[in-house]
């Protein structure tokens, strides 16, 4: 299990290295209405890392149960639907903690899904709508 974790999350770090340092391979992006131009992988990440990286309260680089719990009740309705389950399947390696590099592999995952014409960006017409 330990050797998976290691293995994924070496992964996940050269994925997001190699990817952000590759030039871009497309047409420039317009230099019009910046929502239209979606984000990068990069920025996604930061965005995610930086959102779930809110509920570390005690600011050890890590997000406890405890907290995130705690955070989400503060703030009804801003997030997740069931937060301890998507605790569970953020936290790889079920130690009750969340990091960032756990929060990154598995917006990485999410950013992969959402990029659906495969451009390595995500604009506002391939994000989901939530309406529960």
């Amino acid at each position: 299990m330990a050797k998976s974790l290691v293995c994924l999350t070496l992964a996940t770090f050269l994925a997001v290295t190699a990817a952000s340092a590759q030039s871009p391979t497309t047409a420039p992006l317009p230099t019009g209405d910046r929502a239209s131009a979606g984000v990068d992988l990069a920025t996604f990440l930061t965005r995610n890392r930086t959102r779930m990286m809110r509920a570390d309260t005690d600011h050890d680089g890590r997000v406890s149960r405890a907290e995130w719990s705690a955070w989400w009740e503060a703030h009804p309705g801003k997030g997740p639907y069931d937060p301890a389950g998507r605790f569970r399947a953020i936290d790889a390696d079920a130690d009750g903690f969340l990091t960032a590099v756990e929060i990154d592999a598995v917006s990485t995952k999410r950013f992969v899904r959402l990029d659906a014409d495969h451009d390595r960006r995500v604009v506002r017409a391939e994000r989901p709508c939530r309406t529960k």
